[in-house]
């Protein structure tokens, strides 16, 4: 980042206190743990924390400018030591209006992707093909909120073509001023599904946020939905913009056939207006099928090459935490799922679970799926239903929620109230013919589990 801390101003409608307007702002910081040398600190608020009691520390690191939503006495002190001082209302809404500023200086082709489950995955494929050709940037993880998404921005330059965006929704109108900031020109909807309800209410409400995303496209834009979702095919028709459809219904316009499941990973075969073309990857799960074609779907809507789409899609590396299979010293196999969970993710981890270790002992280690809201209940009694059809030799479950889980069952059930005691259990129990699946919301950290196990 190269940019005068008079654009800062400008773009943020901040009232300049001190400072000098020419001083080049040489990035952004919102944490004083991280480097703040020439950088802009923004003393964001959030439920646990207050950034303004860190502008004496983002100074004392060598901050070019604080953004700060009130002057007070503690500014005195250091004062002299301050390049520069911004205030303005509400400074995460700053953050966002420079963040919109600083994209605009920049040519580069936005697309957004949003949905209720794939979003890291299909953003990261889309992001190993288009890199093949152009310079391409990305979120890192999960940037994605008002927040993260600003800072990714941050980090665009002269040399991308193409800015990759994951975009999350938990609140009503979180999207809406996601839009604002990233201005995108391809918009993507993996699907729609039970996440985020204890804001967003419904499934319906889920719907009407995300769908938000699309409608904000000018006629010559174009959408990609995943047409198998009911949600998303009713969707596609009421669109004024252009629509690119995709799914494994074949009427799609990017759809699959000939799929296989191997321990190497996914293959079939793509087609596309462009063509047809054999594809391979390196992950597993029928959700990766979704995120590929999604992918692909959006690379064509781009005008990239079957050849591109193919060699980006093989270079793909599977996120963490995200179907991740790991070898244990035993010999068991842990599939580490444990990045987050919600009733239509959950389903579909067990499904490809169980399809993918047909000839091992399947334990399912399962933990609460939280932001339901008042759907815990029946979210979690339904999951439990579901569970126990399935052939699995045992399941353990982790956390406050999932009482609400266990059901009348052939399969060995137990309730575990402390990581130390699942961990135990699991251990005595791994070997060779044995298959772990972990599952559930980030606040659970099975992760750790699975650090105890490999070991």
């Amino acid at each position: 980042m190269n940019i005068l801390l008079r654009e800062l101003v400008k773009s943020t409608k901040g009232k300049f206190i001190f400072g000098n307007p020419l001083q080049q702002i040489m990035g952004v910081s919102t944490d004083t743990r991280a480097p703040c040398k020439g950088m802009a600190f923004f003393a964001l608020k959030g439920k646990n924390y207050d950034g303004y009691e860190f502008i004496k520390k983002a100074a004392e690191k060598g901050a070019a400018v604080l953004i700060i939503s009130k002057l007070g006495n503690e500014l005195d002190e250091f004062f002299p030591n301050i390049p520069g001082v911004i205030v303005v209302g509400d400074t995460l809404q700053a953050l966002g209006d420079f963040a919109g500023y600083y994209r605009s200086k920049f040519p580069v082709i936005t697309i957004g992707i949003t949905g209720s489950n794939g979003k890291s995955t299909t953003k990261e494929m889309l992001a190993s093909i288009l890199s093949i050709e152009k310079p391409t940037l990305a979120n890192f993880g999960s940037y994605n909120n008002l927040v993260g998404v600003p800072l990714t921005l941050f980090e665009l330059n002269k040399e991308h073509q193409y800015c990759v965006l994951e975009l999350g929704i938990s609140v009503p109108g979180e999207i809406d001023r996601l839009i604002e900031i990233t201005s995108p020109k391809i918009c993507v909807i993996t699907n729609i599904g039970s996440t985020h309800l204890e804001y967003l209410k419904t499934i319906n409400g889920v719907f009407e946020e995300k769908r938000k995303l699309v409608d904000s496209l000018a006629k010559d834009e174009i959408a990609v939905l995943n047409i198998d979702d009911e949600y998303l095919k009713k969707l596609s028709g009421e669109l004024s913009c252009k629509v690119i459809t995709y799914g494994l219904n074949p009427t799609a316009d990017v759809h699959p056939t000939d799929i296989s499941m191997k321990e190497t990973g996914l293959k079939f075969t793509l087609h596309s207006p462009s063509g047809t073309i054999s594809l391979e990857l390196p992950v597993y799960g029928r959700f990766n099928i979704y995120n590929a074609l999604a992918a692909s779907a959006s690379a064509h809507a781009l005008g990239v090459s079957l050849e591109t789409i193919q060699k980006g899609l093989l270079q793909f590396k599977q996120l963490h935490m995200r179907m991740e299979i790991i070898k244990t010293p035993e010999g068991a196999i842990i599939v580490n799922d444990a990045y987050n969970a919600n009733p239509s993710s959950m389903r579909e981890a067990l499904e490809n679970f169980v399809q993918m270790y047909p000839d091992r002992q399947k334990i399912a280690v399962l933990g609460d799926m939280l932001e339901l809201g008042d759907s815990a209940k029946e979210e979690h009694a339904l999951l439990g239903e579901f569970t126990a059809r399935l052939p699995l030799f045992k399941i353990y479950l982790y956390g406050k929620k999932v009482k609400y889980f266990i059901v009348p069952s052939l399969t060995e059930t137990i309730y575990f109230e402390d990581q130390a005691a699942l961990t135990v259990k699991l251990k005595s129990e791994l070997n060779d013919s044995v298959a772990v699946l972990f599952k559930g919301s980030r606040a659970l950290e099975l992760e750790k589990i699975v650090e105890r196990l490999i070991v």
